[in-house]
């Protein structure tokens, strides 16, 4: 996978430049946007830290060679969104709406995905790698080149979204909610299928 290339950026409040329609090669660390709706603009090379959003709509933009590390993106609106060669790094994504977007070459690592939506997306290649998905949906989400690594998936929907010959073996499947035809072919665990009998409306004789 791409890594983002950052090179020559310069810190800036982000402030400065949250009017431009074209934010690229900045810094932004340690300040709350509050109240903003800003649709379609593009950043391209830029690095967010500690950075905490509340009630954004980022709306129809276009994120290139982008990190976001340790920021809280909780409740932000990322609907219709395209993300190329970005990183989400131990993030707060709690109730974030990614539905429609497509992501291209995005890792999201050690994030905290509750509530999130992810449906409807266009996915290109994508790893989640220690990520907690409870109560998320993912529906209708092209999964063929998306990786999960040690992931958790309590109660999060999975509806019209193959895991076929996706590698699930490292990942806590208890109580997700899926389908027989969406978890078909997934590569698990032999202690894994327990987390799965209910999909075959079975009883089990104890």
């Amino acid at each position: 996978m791409r890594k983002a290339n950052l090179s020559m950026t310069e810190k800036s409040s982000l402030y400065n430049h949250i009017d431009e329609e074209l934010v690229q090669f900045m810094q932004f660390e340690n300040e709350t946007l509050t109240n903003r709706q800003e649709q379609g603009k593009e950043f391209k090379n830029c690095y967010f830290e500690n950075i905490v959003c509340e009630d954004v709509n980022f709306e129809n933009s276009y994120f290139m060679d982008i990190i976001f590390k340790n920021c809280d993106l909780s409740n932000v609106k990322f609907y219709s969104c395209l993300f190329r060669r970005v990183e989400f790094v131990n993030c707060k994504l709690m109730g974030t709406d990614f539905s429609e977007s497509v992501y291209d070459n995005v890792s999201i690592k050690d994030c905290l995905c509750r509530f999130a939506n992810f449906a409807f997306m266009k996915n290109k290649e994508v790893q989640f790698i220690n990520c907690d998905f409870q109560n998320a949906s993912i529906i209708e989400t092209n999964l063929k080149k998306t990786v999960f690594q040690e992931c958790a998936f309590h109660q999060c929907e999975v509806q019209h979204s193959s895991f076929y010959n996706i590698d699930l073996s490292n990942c806590d499947l208890s109580n997700i909610i899926t389908t027989p035809e969406d978890i078909r072919g997934a590569i698990i665990e032999s202690y894994q299928a327990s987390s799965l009998i209910h999909l075959l409306r079975v009883k089990v004789k104890e």
